[in-house]
């Protein structure tokens, strides 16, 4: 493998774990989002900002991973995330 080859696999590597990255390529999918105050929705993403920002389509509040309410589209401060679970990843 040449250096410039070596070079750009690195960067898709690094590229691919930036976690803004990964949500701006995921849009339309589906995911789990949990707020710091433990309130999860799950829904797709429609948009995603430099902030986290979230805009979510076709969301539902859960507990317990029950269905509580169901949103059409819900905004969510990136700074209230605990964290987002990628439906495609499991």
């Amino acid at each position: 493998m040449s250096k410039r080859a070596t070079q750009e696999n690195i960067m898709s590597q690094t590229t691919s774990k930036r976690p803004l990255t990964t949500l701006q390529k995921n849009t339309k999918k589906a995911v789990t989002v949990r707020l710091k105050n433990d309130v999860e929705y799950r829904g797709k993403i429609d948009n995603v900002d430099s902030y986290m920002n979230l805009i979510m389509t076709d969301a539902e509040e859960l507990n317990d991973g029950k269905t509580v309410e169901k949103f059409g589209r819900v905004i969510l401060r990136g700074n209230n995330v605990l964290f987002i679970k990628l439906e495609n990843e499991l």
